[in-house]
């Protein structure tokens, strides 16, 4: 939960010292903040010519990179992390958060000074910071028309996007990439086995770095994300908590094709490792969850997207807090790593003359039922091979804006500006899809992990976002993914040498997260509509009509 504040002043009469939490380095003349995790301790401290028995904490390290690397020690960092670092005798502030957009830093800047904080909510309760909301900024993000990376909901208020340096100074600012994904990289290993086994040694480092000095339990489901995270948990832990979020009882749920309750998958995983300690919590009928939604927003300073999914999962979060645990671990992020299901590759082999190829595995996917074939065919042949068809009408299925609030602000516009289409038609490039996807969403997930630590007050991580295997799993071939019909071959092989159990290494159906979200919703209908009509009386009336525009 650690993180960190600070205003720095430009102008030399202005800063006595360092600000608050600020660890010395070069006698005094620089200081470093950091807040996070480092990951790969060990090549960072050979780097940096340190002894290999050496202990020293996460903030030590990074200032040991400082001193080395200088404005350069970000590119030189793996982990979640944010930091800040004050350079004094050039009076110029380093700010940087990590690669996957799990930490970052918010800044203001005024005439002469910059207040920043790794929390927003923190950065809005220090004096002479704006407030103004950019509605703007909310349209798109209702929108889901991504692309301003730095920007947040409030106008004066930016954020270091991810994988990304500021270095700001009297003169200005200069904005400084240090990690991009490169759709070109490929690795290509001896056989199939070794991808696995790659595979395998990433995932269980990257649960290892997550485990080092905290007590975890897992959030987790019956799916494939969820059991690659207990058999590597399990092997560096010797039991570790599995806490499942189940339906409330009694309460009406809809027909889907995939499942609603977990209960048989996770029940076969634990019986399969006793050290697996499963329970299964369903949200507290009692509970009123409409002061939970503003809880919410406010420990972020910021809305939460499908913020009734996070009040879903309370039971299970304050159950892992109840046992002790520091830290719980997600399956974030795997659909697009670890357990990727290769189904968009098919217009790979379409494009490259393999129809053969392309005929039987879609043969075998679909088991010779015509409408799934052609359903198939439909979303990963003709929709990708023929070309983004941007639709209008398919705006106002995908957000929350009114017809009127979308001319307002040209919406349509500013999707094609940006490149994004309502429609979500998928690319014909695999890789170029995963990594706009990842990117996209790495995007918005500083905010979303800052309200969620602050709401819940543990912390929380998702080792299949790890960058290395991230990186690893994008750059091998697309048909460890998909290989004689069966989709996430990668994750399936890893599983079943693990001695996961069939029924959850081979399961083919999704479940379906928070499945009673309608009831839940329904449920707190009134005491929204009115929590929103007294926050509309109390806004200026020119501000109260654009907001009720943007709401719809």
């Amino acid at each position: 939960m650690n993180g960190f504040t600070g205003e720095i002043t430009f102008v030399r009469a202005g800063t006595a010292g360092l600000p608050a939490g600020f660890l010395p380095i070069q006698a005094g003349r620089a200081g470093v903040a950091f807040a996070g995790r480092l990951d790969d301790r060990l090549t960072l401290t050979s780097a940096l010519d340190l002894s290999p028995g050496a202990a020293p904490t996460d903030m030590a390290l990074a200032a040991r990179a400082v001193e080395r690397w200088g404005v350069d020690a970000p590119r030189h960092l793996l982990g979640d992390f944010a930091l800040a670092v004050w350079f004094g005798d050039d009076r110029r502030l380093l700010l940087a958060g990590d690669p996957m957009g799990m930490r970052t830093v918010y800044s203001w800047r005024g005439a002469d000074r910059v207040l920043f904080s790794t929390n927003l909510r923190d950065l809005l309760a220090m004096p002479g910071v704006p407030r103004v909301v950019d509605e703007v900024f909310v349209a798109d993000h209702l929108a889901m028309n991504y692309g301003d990376d730095a920007a947040t909901f409030y106008r004066d208020i930016r954020k270091v996007p991810p994988g990304t340096s500021v270095l700001l100074s009297a003169q200005g600012s200069d904005s400084q990439a240090f990690h991009r994904f490169d759709p070109e990289r490929r690795i290509r290993l001896a056989t199939d086995q070794d991808y696995v086994d790659h595979a395998r040694d990433l995932l269980d480092q990257a649960v290892a770095d997550r485990m080092r000095g905290e007590k975890i339990a897992i959030l987790g489901s019956g799916g494939l994300d969820s059991a690659c995270l207990a058999v590597a948990a399990l092997r560096h832990g010797s039991a570790i908590p599995f806490l499942t979020a189940v339906p409330e009882p009694g309460l009406p749920t809809p027909r889907t094709v995939g499942y609603i309750d977990e209960r048989p998958y996770v029940e076969a995983l634990a019986a399969a490792f006793p050290k697996l300690h499963a329970e299964f919590l369903a949200p507290d009928p009692e509970t009123d969850w409409t002061p939970e939604s503003w809880s919410l927003m406010s420990a972020g300073a910021t809305p939460y997207r499908m913020a009734t999914h996070v009040l879903w999962l309370n039971a299970p979060v304050r159950r892992a807090a109840a046992l002790g645990a520091t830290h719980y671990l997600t399956g974030a992020v795997g659909n697009h790593s670890l357990t990727w299901d290769g189904l968009r590759g098919l217009p790979s082999l379409f494009r490259q003359g393999r129809w053969l190829r392309l005929a039987r595995e879609m043969a075998l996917i679909s088991k010779g039922n015509p409408r799934r074939l052609a359903g198939l065919a439909w979303r990963f042949l003709y929709q990708p091979l023929g070309g983004q068809r941007f639709r209008e009408q398919d705006l106002l299925a995908a957000c929350g804006l009114a017809p009127a609030a979308l001319r307002q602000v040209d919406m349509a516009a500013r999707l094609r500006q940006r490149g994004n289409d309502p429609a979500f038609i998928l690319s014909p490039d695999s890789r170029g899809f995963r990594i706009a996807a990842i990117c996209r969403n790495r995007a918005r997930r500083p905010d979303g992990m800052n309200s969620l630590r602050s709401f819940q007050g543990i912390g929380n991580s998702a080792p299949l976002g790890d960058l290395r295997l991230v990186e690893f799993c994008l750059a091998i071939p697309e048909d460890q993914y998909l290989r004689d019909g069966t989709t996430r071959w990668l994750a399936r092989r890893l599983l079943r040498a693990a001695g996961v159990p069939a029924l959850v290494s081979e399961n083919r159906q999704r479940g379906y997260q928070h499945p009673e979200w309608f009831a839940h919703l329904n449920r707190a209908r009134r005491p929204c509509r009115g929590s929103w009509h007294a926050c509309a009386a109390r806004r200026p009336p020119a501000a109260c009509s654009t907001s009720t525009g943007l709401s719809g």
